[in-house]
Formats: C-alpha cells, structure tokens, sequence
C-alpha cells in the first residue's frame, strides 16, 4: 500500500503539476495516499507485525529448550567416613574421601522442556490466534477512521471552494452596483446615504469573501494532516460539490442498511468476548495434569591436584531419561473462584453487545434519516439558488435603468449569497452523513 501511494504520488508531480509544484488531488487519490502515508496506518500495520511474532513466541513452547552449562567446584573440607562395625579397628579421626576438583560439563534444558500433554500451553496458542485476529479487525478499523476523515475532509474543502465562488460572484456584482452607485452619485442621482450604503455593502462582501479564503487554505491543511503530506506542499482539490448530486439516488439505493455485520466495533466486541472464553478455557486447563518428557546428559570429572589435567585425569559421562508428571491438586478455590469472575464477565459482554447494537442501529436510522433530508434540502435549494440568480440580475439591471431601488438590488444580492451557501451546505450535510453511514457499516473506501 505505502509502494502505491508513493508511487501515485510520484506520478502526479512529475506528469500534471511538476513545473507548477502543485498536487491535483481526487478524492480516490487523496485516499490512497492516506492509507499509505498516514503514521496511524503505519503503526497498525506495526501492530499486526508485533502481534505476529507474539504468535511465534506461543509455538516456540513446544519445541525443545536446550542449554550449555559447565561448573566446576573446590572442596574446601572433605566428607569423612567412620568405621564402627564389630571386628574392625575403629578410626576415631575418620577417612577424608572425595576429590579436591569437580569439573562438569552439561547440555541441560531438555530436563522437563519437551511438553507431550499440556493443555493450557494449546490455549495459549489458540488465545494467540484471537490476538492477531483482534490485531487485524483494529487495524482494518483504523483504516475505516481514516477513510471517514478524509472523505469529510475533501468534502470540507469543497464547500469551502464553492463557498468562495457563491462569494467571488456576489462581489462581483457588488462590485458593478457600487460602480453604478458611485456614477449616478457624481450625476447627482442619488444620495450620498445610498452612496455609501452602496461602500459599506462592498467592504462587507469582502471581508466574507476574504474569511472564505482563508477557510479553504485552512481545510488544506486539514487534509494534508490526514494524508501524511508536507504541510508546505500545495495541492488543489479537484471537483464539485455538484458533482456528487447527479449520484445521490443510487449511492442510497447501493448502500445495504440491513445489516451491521461487517461494523467493525461489533466485530471487535465479538472478538474480545471470545477472547474472554478463551481465557476461560486456559483458566480450565490449568486444572488439568500436565506430562512432559525429561533428558540429561553430563559429562563428569574428579581429581586432586597433583593429577589435575595430566594422563591420570579421568572423564566419564551421565545421562537419564524420564518423565514428568505434574497433578495440581489445590490452591484454596482460587481458580474455581476466578473462573466464576470470568462466567460473570462472559454474561455482561452479552448485554453490553446487545446495547451496542441497538445503539449501531439507532445511529445508521439517524444517518439515512440525514441523507433523506439533505436530498430534499438540495432539489430545494437548487431551484431557490437559480431563481435567486435570475433575481438578482434582473434587479442589477432595473436599478442601472432607474427602475429598481438599490435596497432592491441588496436584497437579492444577500437573497443569492444566503441560496448558494444553503445549497453547498445541504450537499455538503449529505456527503458527511453517507461518509459516517459508511463507517458504521464498515466499509473501507468510499465512492
């Protein structure tokens, strides 16, 4: 993923927009370059590899543990022996036996190290496979997160952008009426009052005009967080907010509701509950007997210290094999006890989960509820935008003919501003409630 994302990204500055040094971004692109770039992607996938090698670690307990080990002691005082039988001399002072050095060089670790029956070190193993199943479905829940931020973010953007363009129209026009104003002003048409009116009306625009400017760059920025960019690279954000209205019906009809079953905090919450029966389990056969094979090999040697290391110097080796049978027999209740905490624990994850569905459920109602509404917000919209449009120029000209009263020209002027912003606005609310639906049902790209 992070090769692709380099890859598109390399592609994009060299062919489009190298010799302006500015990204073009869609919005499939934006997201790849996020999956790839973004360090909250990054450490899940280093998460995943963790979680992986953990796994390794639990099957590593069944191969063999062989050591190395050599010793050496000095007898400081040695053991005596006395003789008391009948009919032998006895020997008050005793007989010193032993030698002064003991050498020994051993491969311990096979003692007791090869397991053929134990039943909690298999849970162990199997609770490790839940680890990296829970590893993966957090990780894929991350990437939904991102995919949710920063199709909201691209949204963002574009409201902004086409914010600004309702506001660059209505200076504009603005503009020209002042322009117009401050003509018939100098004619003596009309009244110094209106001639300013007609300033203070321009000055307001720009100052919005001026907020909306700087409200794109802002949520730039936002976006190139998200994607793992440079703050000071420039990009440029391609697209509409009417462009995703033509689409609207069918990404509704497309998206399934009825389920939940790919939402990824139920599915880690079915992951951790049977994380927790597991533990159950491991609790269980900790119980149970457990059998392991044991081996020992040594190789021994005794000697004083005038034949140490010299041809009289004798080596001889040891070795047993055996068995380890281990029986747990009782440890105050502690673990019967422990295992009835887990019982209860098992009971409450099934009250929690079912709460945690009906809420799920309740949002996805609230988020189709949403797009239901902005839909009919936007036909609304749309028709207020275009008839404001048609208003506003038919009032530019009544006024510049002396038909129309400037407080007429203002009135669609703001009628204008107040459809177009409305409009991005419903539009936008759909975008952001479908962007949301599609996180709660789990899917990871969005269209």
């Amino acid at each position: 993923m992070k090769k692709t994302g380099l890859f598109i990204l390399g592609l994009m500055l060299a062919g489009n927009i190298a010799a302006q040094d500015t990204i073009v971004l869609s919005l499939p692109q934006a997201l790849d370059i996020a999956l790839s770039e973004n360090p909250t992607i990054r450490i899940a996938n280093k998460e995943i590899k963790r979680v992986e090698y953990n796994k390794k670690e639990k099957y590593g307990a069944l191969l063999p543990n062989i050591s190395l080990g050599l010793s050496y002691a000095r007898t400081l005082k040695k053991q005596k022996m006395f003789f008391s039988f009948p009919g032998m001399p006895a020997n008050p002072d005793g007989i010193e036996v032993g030698q002064d050095n003991t050498f020994n060089g051993s491969t311990q670790g096979l003692v007791a190290s090869l397991p053929l029956y134990a039943p909690a070190l298999w849970q162990s193993i199997n609770m490790s496979e839940l680890d990296m199943e829970l590893a993966l479905e957090s990780a894929r829940s991350s990437k939904i997160s991102l995919v949710n931020q920063v199709s909201k973010a691209y949204y963002t953007i574009l409201m902004a952008q086409d914010s600004y363009k309702v506001l660059m129209r209505t200076f504009t026009n603005t503009t020209e009426n002042n322009r117009i104003v401050q003509n018939k002003f100098k004619q003596g048409v009309v009244s110094e009052f209106e001639s300013i009116r007609a300033e203070v009306q321009l000055r307001n625009v720009a100052a919005n005009l001026s907020a909306a400017e700087n409200a794109v760059e802002l949520t730039k920025l936002q976006l190139k967080m998200l994607m793992g960019m440079d703050i000071d690279q420039q990009i440029k954000v391609e697209g509409n907010l009417s462009d995703y209205e033509n689409k609207m019906y069918a990404d509704v009809l497309k998206i399934d509701t009825t389920t939940l079953a790919s939402n990824s905090d139920l599915k880690q919450f079915d992951i951790k509950t049977r994380q927790l029966n597991q533990s159950s389990k491991l609790q269980r056969a900790s119980w149970m007997p457990t059998l392991a094979a044991s081996f020992n090999y040594n190789y021994m040697s005794y000697a004083n210290d005038d034949i140490i290391f010299t041809g009289d110097h004798r080596w001889f080796p040891t070795s047993n094999i055996g068995l380890v049978l281990s029986i747990p027999l009782f440890q105050g209740g502690q673990r019967y006890f422990k295992d009835k905490q887990m019982q209860i624990q098992i009971d409450e994850l099934k009250d929690q989960k079912l709460n945690l569905k009906r809420g799920l459920e309740l949002q996805a109602m609230t988020f189709i509820n949403n797009m239901q509404k902005a839909i009919k917000l936007i036909e609304s919209n749309k028709v207020a935008l275009s008839q404001a449009e048609k208003a506003m120029a038919i009032s530019q000209k009544r006024y510049e003919v002396g038909a129309g009263t400037y407080l007429d020209v203002a009135n669609a002027e703001l009628a204008y501003q107040q459809s177009g912003l409305s409009y991005n606005q419903s539009v936008f609310d759909y975008l952001s409630a479908k962007a949301d639906l599609e996180k709660l049902l789990g899917n990871e790209k969005t269209n």
